[in-house]
């Protein structure tokens, strides 16, 4: 009898074993989505363990009228939290009611299905949960005829239409490098008047993804196929980006003002604050054995590839970079034009080349940074907006400018988000160190005459120069 009862005993365990496996090898595929598929640890959570931070950023710089706080991403009971409170306060002179939580990616990830289990949060409006993805320091590529900066990818964001809570907004945007800075959205949405699914997304977990592969992007709702992104603009999100889960401000409780968002006065905490968003986990994949546009991505810079061929007919912009007679040139004149390289010396020569670098007839695809130098490029990175062709007013980027008028020794210094300055003398001791945002007019005229070093920099870029008083 005893060795009857381990027999069953065993048979149990193999049977609950078998079990426990086959949930754990469904657990890590997508829902719904066929083919075989390579988990990517550095972009996928099941938050078990409480919030791994070696993987995940919760406290990077803030933008525009969001502020991020640690305090507001906890993980409790294997799900992740993340909270929206009124939290009067002020940054770089601004007043600002409110903080959240987010976490963000510590790398960057290019292609791939994005999933996440999800809840939105109780209060609404006023807060989106999101999950979405946006690039950083990546250098300029020339898409199409377009000059692309940054790229960002909405999967989806929740909660944000004020009249409609059911409708979900999935979005694919494309910034240039011109400043002002300009963009383009394509959205498409689901639920409530524009179709099915039609739920509110506060009520019960769903599953949200993404397929982003080379020149296509599709979003599902718990393995269904709801969307297909815009093809012709699909094709622009060439950029590696983060991956991001946020619960983010939302109107009454700011405003558009000149194409920015604006913290609407709240001098009290309004009814259904504090509000949380919860998260099951989160999962990313790529295709089993790559291929079909999945790969990490990375420096497209080309080496010493030639860029596209110089034409005599193009306008070119700063920093373009073309390949003439063999050589690699690029346009090293503040003003734009179209003189010939090597017979003006508004061009750079950047040595031989081997040979054009080429993509298909549609989807041409060329760098046109200066070999991964990031800061000499603007980014405009940060959550965009909703409308297309607006202008980006918020959000870092690597663009930094600072002028120096020696008579009334001001520094004049234009940066985007979050900037610091530090001034040292010949000797390397420190004379200045401050913080600001977006922009500043230092008055330095108590400092001895003499040489400095200036030492400026945002979340993505910074500029080294020598001035003299």
């Amino acid at each position: 009898m005893k060795k009857n009862k381990q027999g069953i005993n065993k048979v149990q365990f193999l049977i609950l074993l078998i079990i426990g496996l086959s949930l754990q090898i469904y657990a890590q595929n997508p829902v719904g989505i066929s083919g075989n598929w390579t988990l990517q640890p550095d972009f996928s959570d099941e938050f078990s363990g409480g919030l791994d931070t070696a993987k995940w950023d919760h406290n990077p710089n803030d933008w525009g009228p969001w502020s991020w706080e640690p305090r507001h991403t906890k993980v409790r009971g294997g799900n992740l939290n993340l909270t929206i409170d009124w939290d009067k306060h002020t940054r770089a002179g601004k007043q600002l009611y409110f903080t959240s939580g987010i976490i963000r990616s510590r790398k960057d990830i290019k292609y791939g299905y994005f999933e996440i289990k999800m809840k939105g949060n109780p209060r609404h409006p006023g807060a989106c949960p999101a999950f979405w993805t946006y690039s950083i320091g990546q250098s300029t590529m020339v898409i199409n005829g377009q000059r692309v900066k940054y790229n960002e990818i909405d999967f989806p964001e929740i909660q944000q239409r004020r009249r409609n809570v059911n409708i979900i907004d999935w979005n694919i945007i494309r910034a240039d490098d011109a400043r002002p800075q300009k963009r383009t959205t394509r959205r498409v949405s689901t639920g409530g008047p524009n179709g099915a699914p039609n739920f509110d997304p506060r009520n019960a977990f769903h599953v949200y993804g993404c397929l982003w592969e080379e020149n296509s992007i599709k979003f599902y709702i718990d393995g269904n196929l709801v969307g297909t992104a815009d093809a012709s603009e699909s094709r622009f999100q060439k950029h590696k980006q983060r991956l991001v889960i946020s619960l983010g401000l939302r109107e009454p409780y700011y405003e558009y003002v000149n194409g920015g968002r604006i913290a609407t006065e709240t001098n009290a905490r309004p009814s259904g604050f504090p509000s949380t968003m919860e998260v099951q986990y989160v999962r990313t994949w790529k295709r089993a054995g790559g291929g079909g546009g999945n790969n990490n991505g990375g420096n497209n810079s080309g080496g010493t590839n030639c860029g596209a061929t110089w034409n005599p007919n193009a306008k070119y912009a700063l920093k373009a970079i073309v390949s003439h007679n063999g050589k690699k040139w690029r346009w090293k004149a503040k003003k734009r034009g179209n003189c010939t390289p090597g017979a003006c010396g508004r061009w750079k020569d950047l040595g031989n080349c081997t040979s054009n670098r080429s993509t298909s007839k549609n989807d041409q695809t060329k760098n046109n940074g200066a070999e991964n130098n990031n800061s000499s490029d603007f980014i405009g990175n940060g959550p965009i907006g909703d409308e297309v062709n607006n202008i980006i007013g918020w959000g870092p980027s690597a663009n930094i400018e600072m002028s120096h008028n020696s008579t009334k020794n001001i520094l004049n210094i234009e940066s985007d988000g979050i900037t610091k300055i530090s001034m040292y003398n010949l000797l390397g001791a420190k004379v200045l160190d401050q913080e600001f945002q977006d922009r500043t007019n230092l008055n330095i005229s108590s400092l001895p005459k003499g040489i400095y070093i200036v030492k400026i920099s945002n979340e993505v870029s910074g500029i080294t120069k020598k001035i003299s008083l």
